[in-house]
């Protein structure tokens, strides 16, 4: 079956270096306003009046925003520039976290998190579609992206920390989110106008029935897990270890720092050759094994910290190669699929995560992570690689051996 795929540029074409610098800012920015969330909650639910598991609508909120925009991105929008989708997604977000430092209202609190999350869905769709049609090394490239996403999301908590440390609001928190993406899409807005052309491809069913569908249950459940755990690890500090707010923001700190470093590994074992698979595999069982410790640490700060830190550097690779396998030999709106399909975890997960860490306790709170990498790991266990369909050379007229 033939599909449309943008083709890449090459990196003489002006713009090439920019696209992706912007490419990148824009994912440190989705970095730190995703996990602010993490120690901001409890002071968003007093603020906001509301409990602090139903505080936790906030990030349910991110993510509906954001699945409806990479949704209509797959279904549509792949169809425009992605330089101008990214740009007009951090002008979104910037408003709704602008909205979100202004409101005293709970209601508009939330409407304020779903147009941030329109404006997520849109840039984080649009940035891994530009990686993916302009990248030379399209897994080591991904990676790099979202090696950058890490990279906001250490930054994030510290900032929130130390802001709501000093101030003990939220407000000025958000007017940052505001300000570092105005920054972002001023960068964006020098890249070139480059107009789409687009060329047939073939891709094999079995690569769209199997990989693509199981990626994307994967990609479902790691993101559920990925934000739940970066989400909750600040109250679950308090709760299990009686730590403060800056030490809770340091904890979350050092799961996304984790992550970062998880990246770079990846990254490098892109780069040597190994399979995206092998590294999938290695990854979650690790993460199973950690996350499962941190379940157990039983009030130990050093045993829980150790382990948070463990969970974050195995979750790095996980993306990254998923959604690499996913895309591979697919079509151009497969890229915003993904991310669709991946986000959607973050609707339930997270939220039912602080349901069951409020009502059952810390403990059982984080043992849904390692939950979630069990079945991430059970959906591996059926995966099989697909193979793409040979392409005859040119003048061959002999069609493809089966």
């Amino acid at each position: 079956m033939a599909a449309l795929e943008a083709t890449p540029i090459s990196p003489a074409e002006p713009g090439f270096g920019r696209l992706h610098a912007a490419s990148y800012a824009g994912l440190l920015c989705v970095g730190v306003y995703a996990t602010s969330f993490g120690p901001a909650m409890p002071f968003l639910a007093r603020h906001f009046g509301v409990s602090l598991d139903h505080a936790g609508l906030l990030v349910t909120m991110l993510f509906v925003g954001s699945i409806v925009a990479s949704g209509a991105m797959t279904v549509y929008f792949h169809r425009f520039e992605p330089r101008l989708l990214a740009l007009v997604g951090l002008v979104v977000v910037a408003g709704g976290a602008m909205a979100l430092a202004l409101t005293s209202s709970w209601p508009l609190a939330l409407l304020a998190v779903g147009i941030l999350g329109i404006g997520d869905g849109l840039l984080v769709a649009a940035a891994h579609s530009a990686i993916a049609s302009t990248a030379s090394d399209v897994p080591r490239g991904l990676n790099r992206l979202n090696l950058w996403f890490a990279v906001g999301a250490t930054l994030g908590p510290v900032w929130a920390g130390v802001i709501l440390l000093n101030r003990g609001e939220h407000a000025v928190v958000y007017v940052g989110v505001a300000v570092i993406c105005v920054a972002a899409a001023a960068l964006l807005a020098t890249v070139p106008r480059r107009p789409l052309t687009e060329t047939a491809v073939h891709e094999s069913p079995h690569l769209r029935s199997r990989a693509f569908w199981t990626m994307g249950a994967i990609l479902f459940l790691y993101v559920g897990a990925e934000i739940g755990l970066g989400s909750w690890v600040a109250s679950y500090s308090t709760e299990a270890f009686g730590a403060g707010v800056m030490t809770g923001a340091l904890v979350t700190a050092g799961y996304w720092g984790a992550l970062a470093i998880g990246r770079i590994i990846s990254g490098a074992l892109f780069g040597r050759g190994i399979s995206p698979l092998a590294v999938l595999v290695a990854s979650i069982a690790g993460a199973l094994f950690t996350s499962a410790s941190l379940a157990l640490a039983d009030g130990n700060l050093a045993v829980g910290v150790s382990a948070a830190f463990a969970t974050g550097l195995c979750f790095g690779p996980i993306w990254p190669a998923a959604i690499t396998l996913a895309t591979r030999g697919a079509a151009s709106g497969a890229p915003a699929a993904m991310v669709t399909i991946g986000n959607a975890g973050g609707i339930l997960f997270p939220w039912l995560q602080g349901k069951v860490l409020v009502a059952a306790g810390p403990g059982r709170g984080v043992a849904l992570t390692a939950l979630l990498c069990l079945f991430m790991l059970v959906l591996l266990a059926s995966h099989r690689q697909p193979r793409l369909i040979q392409q005859p050379a040119p003048g061959n007229s002999r069609p493809p051996s089966p």
